[in-house]
């Protein structure tokens, strides 16, 4: 995973949990892949998840593909998901 280990930071910040041990495990429980210039994050569909998360920068959007396009959640992406302010 060290093409998207700057990406993997930010998403485990985003979700408050450190998603590293997932990706690095013997059965992948992430894919991760580039669209654009962000990364997508889709945990295993196995257990009937279906979110994808975009990560750019410091900013992530999680989104539902079937509710909404790849397109339209990077379009989307500029206008939320920032991480939360440091308390």
């Amino acid at each position: 995973m060290g093409e998207f280990d700057d990406e993997v930071t930010v998403l485990s910040r985003w979700l408050g949990r450190d998603v590293v041990p997932d990706l690095d495990g013997v059965v992948p429980l992430w894919n991760a892949f580039r669209f654009r210039d962000a990364t997508v994050f889709a945990p295993d569909a196995t257990d009937g998840a279906t979110r994808m998360y975009l990560v750019r920068g410091e900013r992530v959007l999680e989104f539902v593909p079937s509710q909404v396009s790849i397109d339209e959640a990077y379009a989307r992406l500029d206008g939320g998901g920032a991480l939360p302010a440091a308390a």
